[in-house]
């Protein structure tokens, strides 16, 4: 049998590691209402906006508040008159005490009722202060930059303290938690370049923000967090795919049809110095194109045949046909030639 063959060699071989997840918020940030007990009069965003930080997202009625802080600045100027009254009485006992015009009992009344006059002006302040928080609170305002991811918030409701009312994505931050087998998790380190794609959209290229520090103990994956660029058009829930190119390294290519099966086996067959050709058992890895990675049965060097190999057995006799080597093919090879 007339057969072609091709050199063995150690080629330089970039290697990828292909995952799938799901896109999901770097960071979401519920928003609430701190106060209870009022109705939402206003609400100024939608779901889908950008919104920087301290920006006002919804009112909340605050005509009650209003009123109140009203009241406690006219008690703010009452307990003021009252203190200043107070400390005139006082200077004017502390005056007359020395020569004798008023007893020391109405000297030390007047400076309790200084004090006390002092105590409400604070009691008074520290009051309009709680309402002015409160009142400040009716404007429910964006944490930080980003956008509206979801928003609950509708006119007329009453909310509750702690009702949460919108979620915003941090600085419009999204990425890929892709699911790692605990084999490969020691092969991917933060910062290596992934090309990630969905059905729609273009490739894009993220990057590999960082690895969870456990593996589930039922699925023996681990999830490795990948930064999606902005505006790529991932929105949080897609499914995604995602290819992550690790450090090149150097590998034995055979091409794909010099790879044969015998009794289940995957196999080469190798041509000798006398041109007689044995089975040899290999163990295969990664495909590039029309070629196979070979990381055990072979050598650098070693001969195998390519067309003609599916008809062979361990023991043959071959003919081997030569003509000048493509370029473009990485391995040594020999086209078929008819004896």
């Amino acid at each position: 049998m007339t057969i072609t063959t091709a050199t063995v060699k150690a080629r330089p071989l970039a290697r990828t590691i292909a995952v799938m997840g799901t896109v999901v918020a770097w960071e979401e940030m519920p928003v609430g209402a701190e106060v209870g007990g009022l109705a939402i009069t206003e609400v100024l965003v939608e779901e889908g906006d950008e919104v920087k930080r301290g920006q006002v997202l919804a009112r909340l009625n605050d005509s009650v508040l209003r009123a109140q802080l009203a009241q406690h600045e006219a008690n703010i100027a009452a307990a003021r008159a009252t203190l200043t009254e107070a400390q005139a009485n006082l200077r004017r006992a502390e005056d007359l005490l020395p020569k004798g015009h008023i007893s020391g009992q109405t000297a030390d009344a007047r400076r309790a009722a200084a004090g006390t006059a002092a105590a409400q002006l604070t009691v008074a302040q520290a009051a309009r202060d709680e309402t002015l928080a409160k009142l400040n609170q009716t404007r429910i305002t964006s944490p930080d930059d980003g956008y509206i991811s979801a928003r609950s918030a509708v006119i007329g409701q009453i909310v509750s303290s702690g009702t949460e009312l919108f979620r915003v994505v941090r600085d419009s931050r999204l990425e890929l938690d892709a699911q790692i087998p605990e084999t490969t998790l020691a092969s991917l380190s933060p910062g290596l370049t992934v090309q990630v794609s969905a059905d729609g959209l273009p490739v894009t290229s993220g990057t590999i923000r960082s690895i969870a520090p456990s593996v589930d103990t039922r699925s023996r994956l681990g999830l490795a967090h990948i930064a999606l660029p902005p505006k790529a058009g991932f929105r949080p829930g897609m499914f995604a795919q995602a290819s992550i190119a690790l450090e090149q390294g150097t590998a034995l290519l055979v091409p794909s049809s010099a790879v044969v099966y015998r009794d289940g086996v995957s196999g080469v067959f190798v041509m000798s110095k006398n041109q007689e050709v044995s089975f040899r058992p290999v163990a295969t890895g990664d495909r590039v194109g029309a070629f196979v990675e070979v990381s055990k049965g072979v050598a650098a060097g070693d001969e195998v045949a390519l067309k003609g190999a599916g008809f062979l057995e361990d023991g043959d006799k071959v003919t081997l046909s030569r003509e000048p080597e493509r370029a473009e093919l990485p391995l040594a090879q020999t086209e078929a030639r008819p004896k």
